[in-house]
């Protein structure tokens, strides 16, 4: 049995050196297109099958607000991040949700804003994080590090980009 185990071992270790693993999970091409679906599904039958777990901002159920996503590589490592986003009032791209492949979790929404949060996308792939308590407004920047999957809090002042959404 322990000589089974070993050959078990070695094999695996090998095979993930063969396939280039580093000890770092590889990404499918295509992690984010359940997610997309989930979305196209929900603007098309008004969120009528909506998910505990991926809570729906209202502002994604006003038909009003033209909805679409953007896959951007946040932090330089091959793969596309997923935001959910609309253009707002001053035509700049307001971003609800923002999706990782976190490396233990697999795809897994790390921002969900509306109501008192928005994000939006600026140079050098810089999220500005927007907050309201009353009239007050907070403005924190952050960059994506994927070591650790966190946002980095920076002090660097960024102005917010107009991004070309795909529509759902």
């Amino acid at each position: 049995m322990k000589r089974l185990f070993t050959k078990v071992i070695l094999a695996a270790a090998l095979a993930a050196v063969l396939s280039g693993c580093s000890g770092k999970p590889k990404v499918p091409e295509d992690w984010y297109k359940e997610t997309l679906q989930y979305y196209t599904d929900g603007f098309a039958d008004n969120w009528a099958n909506e998910i505990s777990d991926l809570y729906v901002a209202d502002e994604m159920k006003d038909s009003s607000n033209k909805f679409g996503y953007l896959l951007k590589d946040l932090d330089g490592d091959g793969t596309n991040e997923v935001l959910i986003g609309y253009m707002d009032d001053a035509g700049e791209t307001r971003f609800i949700d923002l999706f990782i492949w976190h490396s233990d979790k697999g795809a897994f929404r790390i921002f969900h804003c509306g109501d008192d949060y928005y994000m939006y996308l600026c140079e050098d792939n810089i999220i500005r994080m927007d907050s309201w308590y009353g009239s007050a407004t907070k403005t924190e920047y952050l960059k994506y590090k994927p070591e650790n999957n966190s946002f980095l809090k920076i002090s660097e002042a960024s102005n917010p980009q107009k991004c070309e959404l795909t529509a759902f």
